[in-house]
């Protein structure tokens, strides 16, 4: 059972086992786990430009500072990730950090693994101030070895960049176009080919998604979408508005010849470059009522856009996500004798964290007693931070028609 329920936890949404990079050098050496520390005696930094704290990179780079302040990037050690510290192992932990909390410096916060001399060594220099949060930080992809990284220049040439060298600011950067590839995200959301499986597929294939889809083949990658003009939102499915602009619903109404009322609704993902919703945490229902003439209001057809699967992550119930282009289509037919109806209303709502609500739960059952009482309240926190991520994506109301003239 334990070993079961360490695989719903936040591991399963970014486990690095090493995934493989080979495909590209670069990669494979910027996000080979665990990462080192940032020395590097080759290279001469001020005091300032050694101070990797995000509020320091902040007097340069503000808009990138304010979009990461509101990601989930900046929130990946939060009371859900916490609370599991408890029922980890020393090696679950550390694997779930390669993704969570990439830097030996950050991870020092967490682990009692990153703790040595060494580690700490480099985190009294290059966070004097200390670690308040240690989730993922602007050094987390864009320094190595005191050198930093990051994708072409909007306004200089590769070479201009690389001729000002140490007049600018921490050296300048090593422009390196991986940054701007989709293949720069797979190692922490994609999981590894030799991970667990159900019904042949990985509990995590969003690269895999993308790479079978027409965005894959006409260029478009992660960042088009998720990085909008290079903002650092990484904004997703907690995102209505962001949500809303990836699919289209189309619905209507008709009398068929004996008076029956048909539903006809689809809902098409029109600009998503994945599976929608992709991986299993996410559900999103598509609920329709009729309200009859004295305003009174009954569900009467409700079908689910996800992939579910138990808490254990051993069975596989459905999946009926939607791949990029198609539709989720649902036709009813419902009788109306009496004529009593009146409007027929469809909702859609989105539970981004379902899977992690089920679980969750699940664990504040059984495992209360077993948890001391400061683990038990961030998982209660982190329980309810979940429940109220719910919100409704599409609203839409149609009359009636009214019955062919026979």
């Amino acid at each position: 059972m334990r070993s079961q329920f360490l695989q719903l936890t936040f591991w399963i949404y970014f486990v690095f086992q090493s995934v493989s990079c080979k495909e590209n050098s670069f990669l494979s050496e910027h996000w080979n786990h665990p990462l080192p520390i940032q020395t590097n005696p080759d290279v001469y930094l001020t005091e300032s430009e050694s101070n990797y704290n995000p509020d320091k990179c902040a007097n340069c780079h503000m808009n990138q500072y304010k979009g990461w302040k509101t990601s989930f990037h900046a929130k990946s050690i939060g009371n859900g990730f916490l609370w599991q510290k408890a029922i980890l192992s020393k090696d679950e932990l550390n694997s779930c950090l390669h993704c969570h909390s990439p830097l030996p410096e950050t991870k020092s916060e967490v682990s009692d693994t990153y703790q040595n001399k060494e580690i700490l060594g480099s985190k009294n220099k290059h966070f004097p101030e200390g670690i308040s949060n240690p989730s993922i930080q602007c050094a987390s992809c864009h320094i190595r070895n005191q050198i930093w990284y990051g994708p072409p220049s909007t306004k200089q040439s590769n070479n201009q960049i690389e001729s000002l060298g140490i007049r600018m600011p921490h050296n300048g950067y090593k422009v390196q176009m991986e940054f701007e590839s989709s293949s720069f995200c797979k190692s922490c959301h994609e999981s590894p080919k030799s991970g667990q499986k159900l019904n042949g597929k990985n509990l995590m294939e969003v690269y895999k998604e993308w790479e079978e889809s027409s965005y894959s083949k006409n260029g478009i990658q992660c960042q088009n979408c998720h990085m909008p003009n290079r903002e650092h939102t990484w904004k997703g499915i907690h995102d209505p508005e962001f949500v809303r602009g990836g699919l289209q619903p189309i619905w209507s109404l008709s009398r068929t010849l004996n008076g029956e009322i048909q539903i006809n609704a689809e809902l098409k993902s029109i600009a998503i470059g994945h599976k929608f919703p992709t991986y299993l945490i996410t559900k999103v229902y598509l609920r329709f009522f009729v309200t009859n003439r004295i305003g009174q209001r009954k569900l009467i057809e409700e079908s689910i856009v996800g992939r579910l699967v138990s808490t254990s992550l051993t069975e596989e119930y459905f999946d009926t996500r939607i791949a990029p282009g198609n539709s989720h289509v649902v036709s009813v037919r419902i009788a109306d004798k009496e004529k009593e109806i009146k409007t027929i209303d469809w909702v859609i709502e989105v539970d981004p964290d379902e899977h992690y609500i089920r679980s969750f739960e699940e664990s504040l059952r059984e495992k209360s007693n077993s948890i001391s009482e400061t683990t038990k309240k961030l998982l209660q926190l982190s329980l309810s931070e979940k429940r109220e991520s719910r919100y409704i994506l599409f609203t839409s109301s149609l009359p009636v028609p009214v019955s062919l003239p026979k």
